[in-house]
């Protein structure tokens, strides 16, 4: 089954036709957009002119894979959103009526080998993520304060959960009914809400993180004016696309995603010795793998070899 498997790795935003009946699994993050399939059908959906496509085969697309999934192939060695966003593509895949039982396959050993991967080598250095080093930067700042987050998905989240110990949170997002979800789920925390794009009280706010990525409307450089009247501030949009549009940079206090990947490119320094052991045992468990499909085994049988 593995020799037919193709991976093809597009840039982030890359368009794609996505087919209602389950022949592809479509990944979509702010760094790639990950197209699985077999044979040729992936090639169907997409415009094959794209300068930076890449496609792997067999072995070489499901060892790509764990590696993306593990985050290893992200700016943030290790980081983990990457396993949420693939968890979020996998639900949506459920939701389509016909689903490919090969791909079910894949990605359900994918999931588990993953796992293994993380827990064996990366439980540590999969702390840094865009939350975490976020974290960083406000500490760098101040140790408490009002802090405003911009959006309720995954990301938003991941802040809350980091900072609420030691900061006061308030929300502000366009699905009410995910934030009273949030209120809830974390009603020791006390968050606040806040109307949505209300940029006169957002304004108000020595310390925002924003985790919406739209290129439909943005924050100009007007909200950042006075915004600029805060003597302790910090913004930092997490979104992509970026809904900043601003000459204000890190040396303001602004910081952009690509400022959070060259922070991140520091810390991977001391992350290299653990990344190496990882990719040698994705090695082995590929090969493994490619063992377990070939005999074709009933599922759940080939998981004892790695008991």
């Amino acid at each position: 089954m593995i020799s037919g498997l193709k991976v093809i790795n597009l840039p982030a935003g890359a368009k794609v036709d996505r087919p209602q009946n389950g022949e592809l699994f479509i990944l979509e993050t702010c760094q790639r957009t990950l197209v699985l399939g077999f044979n040729f059908v992936p090639f169907h959906h997409i415009d094959d002119t794209h300068d930076c496509m890449e496609t792997f085969v067999a072995d070489k697309a499901y060892s790509y894979l764990l590696e993306t999934i593990c985050g290893l192939k992200s700016k943030l060695l290790g980081e983990n959103e990457i396993t949420s966003q693939f968890k979020k593509s996998y639900t949506d895949y459920l939701s389509y009526g016909v689903r490919n039982s090969q791909i079910m396959s894949i990605l359900e050993k994918l999931f588990m080998d993953a796992k293994k991967i993380r827990t064996s080598f990366l439980k540590e250095i999969g702390q840094q993520t865009y939350a975490g080093i976020s974290r960083k930067l406000l500490r760098s700042t101040t140790n408490d304060g009002d802090v405003l987050i911009i959006g309720s998905g995954q990301l938003a989240e991941d802040l809350i959960k980091l900072l609420a110990r030691k900061h006061r949170i308030f929300l502000s997002a366009r699905n009410t009914t995910r934030s009273l979800e949030l209120v809830t789920k974390y009603h020791e925390a006390n968050i606040q809400l806040v109307e949505w794009d209300n940029h006169q009280t957002w304004a108000e706010f020595s310390y925002i993180m924003n985790t919406v990525g739209t290129d439909k409307y943005s924050i100009n450089h007007d909200f950042f004016t006075n915004w600029a009247n805060n003597h302790s501030r910090l913004f930092v949009d997490l979104g992509s696309p970026c809904m900043i549009n601003t000459p204000f940079s890190s040396s303001e206090e602004v910081y952009r995603l690509e400022d959070i990947f060259e922070f991140g490119k520091n810390l991977n320094k001391s992350k290299q010795q653990k990344v190496q052991s990882a990719h040698a045992a994705i090695e082995t468990l590929v090969e493994k793998r490619i063992n377990s499909f070939a005999l074709s085994l009933p599922f759940g049988w080939e998981e004892v070899q790695f008991v």
